[in-house]
């Protein structure tokens, strides 16, 4: 089967966007630091052309309105729900795509050239913990019944080749991680930064199928997986970035946060497990993906 790399690539969806006068474009560097109140005050989405020393590019608040989310399913707002409902209902089949054609593994590092701090990790909030990556979708298969899994998470900074990702909250990844300590057993997952927005609606949708399919479903098309280099984990072929890497074997072994909150306060610090990157693979032209998860200096912590 042929593909079309670009069809849900990111980039491609802001292109899109700037043709319908919902995206602003800024190509004055500006500093990590200054990158969460640019995009709270953003009135429409956003793409940053040269943040930080890098000059790394970032689109944010792609899908922070009706419209934005109805263009990235090609319908008027009108037409948004129904649409939505009628792909829940169409299977699409998932087809493996060799690494050498991978458009995300254009640019492959992996071993102790593994350095997370390349990657714009930056506070959101005073008083965060630590830098972290608001855009991420985790993709795993469960070990024990081999049951694809597909979520979202942000992912705070703790070294050059580990960080910390909120496994305290009930979701399938808490379920899969804590099976796979009660085996004494890592747990391989691939973060996926920089994804068309129909990816992350089935991240957070259920439906009684494959959770892989789930995301084809939503796309509406065939979706396109390549196997981890290290890790063997599927993520989309024509995703922006990956880390790939594990949850080791020790459990729930350092404390993680504080971060702010859509509801306007900071959540209180929690016990997590240490995830360990094992390789960053990206588009030689990689789009870095952000949101903003509330705004930016909220009232208190969280009890």
């Amino acid at each position: 089967m042929n593909f079309d790399f670009d069809k849900f690539r990111l980039r491609r969806f802001v292109e899109r966007l700037e043709a319908l006068g919902e995206v602003d474009i800024h190509d004055e560097p500006i500093s990590l630091g200054e990158l969460a109140a640019r995009v709270e005050a953003a009135p429409k989405a956003a793409l940053f052309r040269r943040v930080g020393p890098e000059d790394f590019e970032i689109a944010a608040g792609i899908a922070n309105s009706r419209r934005r989310l109805a263009a990235a399913f090609g319908v008027e707002e009108a037409q948004l729900l129904p649409e939505y409902l009628r792909r829940l209902q169409q299977p699409q089949d998932i087809v493996e795509i060799p690494s050498g054609d991978a458009p995300v593994h254009q640019r492959v590092v992996t071993g102790d050239a593994v350095d997370l701090a390349c990657l714009p990790f930056y506070l959101q909030h005073e008083l965060d913990g630590a830098p972290y990556i608001s855009a991420a979708i985790d993709y795993t298969v469960d070990p024990a019944t081999g049951k694809p899994n597909v979520g979202c998470r942000r992912l705070m900074l703790k070294g050059r080749r580990e960080l910390r990702s909120n496994l305290t909250q009930p979701s399938d990844l808490q379920r899969i991680y804590k099976a796979s300590i009660e085996r004494k057993e890592r747990l391989p997952v691939s973060f996926v930064i920089g994804s068309h927005p129909c990816d992350f609606l089935g991240a957070t949708s259920k439906a009684p199928i494959d959770e892989f399919r789930l995301v084809a479903a939503i796309r509406g098309a065939p979706l396109p997986m390549v196997r981890g280099v290290t890790n063997g984990v599927p993520v989309p072929a024509d995703a922006e970035l990956v880390i790939e890497g594990y949850f080791d074997e020790r459990g729930y072994a350092e404390i993680e946060g504080p971060y702010g909150e859509l509801y306007g306060l900071y959540g209180p610090m929690h016990p997590d497990p240490i995830f360990h990157a094992t390789a960053i693979t990206m588009r030689r032209d990689v789009l870095h993906k952000t949101l903003l998860h509330g705004e930016r200096h909220p009232a208190s912590r969280g009890g």
